[in-house]
């Protein structure tokens, strides 16, 4: 499938059927897990862990999981486990569980990211089962619920004349039109911080599509904290609020986004984190991406 239809068709999903994914959909989510845990997970500091019990999950966390304490309940779910608090580790984490959003969208089933701020240490505690580190989100997923007589909710990107805009942990932003999101020119720089990249710029480069995709890249609460530096071959990838942690798992699905969509229209896409000690207190480089 296009990496542009996942963008456009993919969406959270909110409820789920009880009777849990089949045996052949759940050995192959396994095995990607498997893979990504033995390569870039144990290199750089994370790993992806699967829980089967959803319902012992969602006893745990119930009032104090997902947003404002409203957890989603499904039949399984993903933690994203984290060595320390590290904004290369949150960022790689993110990019690779929303890597496993499109393998699950893939095979025909729903997810939605669960943010874990609220949690207690005993709660943290029990969800690691044992295991050393931190963890801030989970990925519910299954198989989603489809109601008769009504519309299913559901949220898209990319799409200028969509009713919903997309929320990765499931809180749904309602609109008529496409004004609540930031345009092109609000989110992409040229050259340095804070210089517009024209449109005439963009298409020059032949980059204008490819932004104007990447810019609906899912975030907490659509706050789109995310920029982009153009520069000459390259992009940085940028993010508003450093301080907000969140922040940074945004920045790593929206890594995924670019890679993805860069791959489809055969941009290089090689990218790399960056270490940004600058201490500058309205943005914070992030990564650099080849283009």
């Amino acid at each position: 499938m296009k990496f542009r239809e996942f963008t456009v068709n993919s969406h959270s999903t909110r409820e789920f059927v009880d009777s849990g994914v089949e045996e052949r959909d759940m050995n192959e989510i396994k095995t990607y897990l498997d893979e990504v845990n033995n390569t870039a997970g144990k290199e750089k500091g994370f790993s992806l862990i699967l829980m089967e019990n959803g319902a012992d999950v969602y006893q745990n966390l119930e009032g104090y999981g997902g947003y404002g304490g409203v957890m989603l309940k499904g039949p399984h779910y993903i933690g994203l486990r984290l060595d320390k608090v590290d904004h290369e580790i949150e960022v790689l984490g993110a990019f690779y569980l929303q890597s496993v959003v499109r393998k699950i969208y893939d095979l025909g089933l729903g997810s939605c990211w669960i943010s874990l701020k609220e949690i207690t240490p005993d709660q943290a505690e029990k969800i690691l089962g044992g295991q050393v580190g931190t963890i801030q989100h989970l990925l519910v997923f299954g198989k989603p619920t489809k109601k008769e007589n009504k519309p299913e909710k559901h949220t898209t990107i990319i799409n200028c004349d969509s009713k919903y805009e997309q929320d990765p942990y499931g809180i749904a932003v309602i609109t008529t039109n496409d004004e609540t999101r930031l345009s092109v020119v609000d989110t992409i720089f040229l050259q340095t911080w804070g210089n517009v990249a024209p449109y005439e710029e963009m298409e020059k480069r032949g980059v204008l599509d490819l932004l104007y995709y990447v810019r609906n890249s899912p975030s907490f609460q659509n706050g789109q904290p995310c920029r982009l530096i153009l520069k000459d071959g390259y992009a940085e990838l940028c993010i508003i609020n450093p301080e907000q942690e969140e922040n940074y798992t945004d920045a790593g699905i929206m890594l995924f986004t670019l890679e993805g969509l860069a791959k489809e229209l055969s941009f290089p896409s090689n990218w790399h984190f960056i270490n940004d000690d600058s201490g500058n207190v309205e943005y914070r480089r992030v990564a650099h991406f080849d283009l």
